[in-house]
C-alpha cells in the first residue's frame, strides 16, 4: 500500500467503511432472523379430527400428474385411505389428471380406478397455449368433478406426496377452527430424505416467506403446492385455475387471490400427516427450488442475480464481522456479527423445527443461507442460457 495513501488517512476511512458496512449488514441479519422466527408462529396447528364432530362434506381431491409412475401409487393409496368419509364413501371423489405422460403412470391411475370406483382418470395431451402445464391439468380436475355444490371442498395435492390418513378431516376441522377459505400444508420429508431437505429447506422456506405471508397478512398470501385445501365457493369467486392459466408459481398465486378477493388464508402445521418426496435427491431437490424462484420472479435475470448476491451477501456478513471484529479488536463489529450469526441460527433452528429438518444444523446457518443464494444464480444462468424446463417443459415466463 504506497505510503501517501497512509498519510491522508485513506487506509483507515477505508478500514472504516468496511467495518462500517460488515455491521450493518450483520445487523441486518439480526431483524431478518427475529422476522422469521416471529413468521414461523403464525402456522396454525392441526385440528384434532372427530368423525363425530360434522356431517360430511363432499371433498374432491385433484392430482396433477405427468410421468409420475416412481411416486403415484403411493400418492394414491394415501388420498383413498383417508379416515374422512368412511361413513360416507361419496363425500369424497379423486380425480387424477394424466397430463401428456409417456410412462407407467397411467397404467397405476387406471389400477387404482379399477379397485376403488371414487377414483377417475382424465386425460389431456399438454396445456394450450396460454396455459401452464400443472394449472391446466388443475383446471381440468375441477371440471371434471361438475357443477359446484354447497359446503363442497377442493383439495390439490402433488402426486410426489402422501396423505396420512388423517390429514383431510384435520384440515377441514383446521379450517373450520379458524374460519378459514383456504389452508395449505407443506410436505414433511420422507423417511430416506438426502442432503437437500436439512441444507435448503430452511433458507428455501425463510426466503418464500419473506415475499409470502404464512397468515396471509403480507404483500401476497403464502401457500405450498403439495397440499391446498380451499372451498368450492371462493375458487369460483376468484375465476379458479382459469383466471391464473400463465402462472407458474400457482400455489401463492392463488392463495394471493383468494385473500385479496375477501378470503382468509392459513398456513397449516401439517408435516407430521403430509410427506413429500419432491426433494430428493439433492440434485432434485435444488432443480424444484430454482424453478419456484425462476417462477416466482418471472424469470428475471436482475431479480434473480441480485436475490442471490443478496442472499449470500447478508448470510456471510456475520462470520466476516466476528473474524474482522476480533482481529482488528473492534468490540462492537465482533458483537453485531455474533448476533446476526445467532439469529440466523435461531431461524435456522426454528424454520428446521417447523419442517422437520435438522435443526443441529443451525450453528451452520450462514453457510447453509449462502448456499441457497446459489440456487438463485443458478436460475438466472439457466434463465439466460434457455434452460429452464422442467418435466420436459419450459417454465420460463
Amino acid at each position: 500500500m504506497p505510503a501517501a495513501w497512509q498519510s491522508v488517512g485513506v487506509v483507515p476511512s477505508l478500514a472504516a467503511t468496511r467495518n462500517l458496512l460488515l455491521g450493518a449488514v450483520a445487523s441486518a441479519s439480526v431483524v431478518r432472523g427475529l422476522l422469521t422466527v416471529r413468521r414461523a408462529r403464525t402456522a396454525v396447528p392441526l385440528s384434532r379430527f372427530t368423525p363425530e364432530s360434522r356431517l360430511p362434506a363432499r371433498v374432491s381431491v385433484v392430482i396433477p400428474a405427468r410421468n409420475e409412475e416412481a411416486v403415484l401409487d403411493e400418492c394414491l393409496r394415501g388420498a383413498r385411505d383417508q379416515n374422512y368419509g368412511r361413513t360416507a364413501p361419496s363425500a369424497v371423489r379423486i380425480v387424477v389428471v394424466d397430463d401428456g405422460s409417456t410412462d407407467g403412470t397411467s397404467r397405476i391411475a387406471e389400477r387404482h380406478a379399477a379397485q376403488d370406483s371414487r377414483v377417475q382418470i382424465v386425460r389431456v395431451d399438454g396445456p394450450p397455449p396460454g396455459w401452464t402445464g400443472k394449472v391446466h391439468a388443475m383446471h381440468v380436475g375441477v371440471q371434471a368433478v361438475g357443477e359446484p355444490e354447497a359446503g363442497e371442498w377442493l383439495l390439490f395435492v402433488d402426486a410426489d406426496t402422501v396423505l396420512g390418513p388423517e390429514l383431510l378431516g384435520r384440515l377441514l376441522d383446521t379450517a373450520d377452527s379458524v374460519d378459514a377459505d383456504l389452508v395449505s400444508t407443506p410436505g414433511g420429508p420422507p423417511t430416506s430424505h438426502s442432503s437437500a431437505w436439512p441444507l435448503l429447506m430452511p433458507p428455501g422456506l425463510q426466503m418464500i416467506a419473506e415475499n409470502a405471508s404464512p397468515d396471509g397478512r403480507g404483500r401476497k398470501a403464502f401457500a405450498i403446492g403439495h397440499c391446498i385445501l380451499m372451498r368450492r365457493s371462493h375458487y369460483e369467486k376468484v375465476g379458479g385455475w382459469e383466471a391464473l392459466a400463465e402462472r407458474r408459481n400457482e400455489d401463492v398465486a392463488i392463495a394471493t387471490s383468494v385473500r385479496d378477493h375477501g378470503g382468509t388464508v392459513r398456513t397449516v402445521d401439517g408435516l407430521d400427516h403430509v410427506t413429500t418426496s419432491g426433494m430428493d435427491p439433492f440434485r432434485q431437490g435444488w432443480g424444484s427450488f430454482r424453478k419456484s424462484f425462476v417462477a416466482g420472479t418471472r424469470a428475471s435475470v436482475p431479480v434473480l442475480i441480485g436475490g442471490g448476491l443478496g442472499q449470500i451477501a447478508l448470510s456471510l456478513a456475520a462470520p466476516a464481522a466476528v473474524v474482522v471484529g476480533l482481529r482488528r479488536r473492534r468490540g462492537l463489529l465482533a458483537a453485531a456479527g455474533i448476533a446476526g450469526w445467532v439469529a440466523q441460527g435461531a431461524a435456522h433452528e426454528r424454520t428446521a423445527r417447523f419442517m422437520r429438518a435438522e435443526p443441529s444444523l443451525a450453528p451452520l446457518a450462514p453457510l447453509t443461507n449462502a448456499l441457497f443464494g446459489g440456487v438463485l444464480l443458478d436460475g438466472a444462468i439457466r434463465v439466460v442460457r434457455g434452460q429452464t424446463a422442467w418435466k420436459g417443459r419450459r417454465t420460463r415466463t
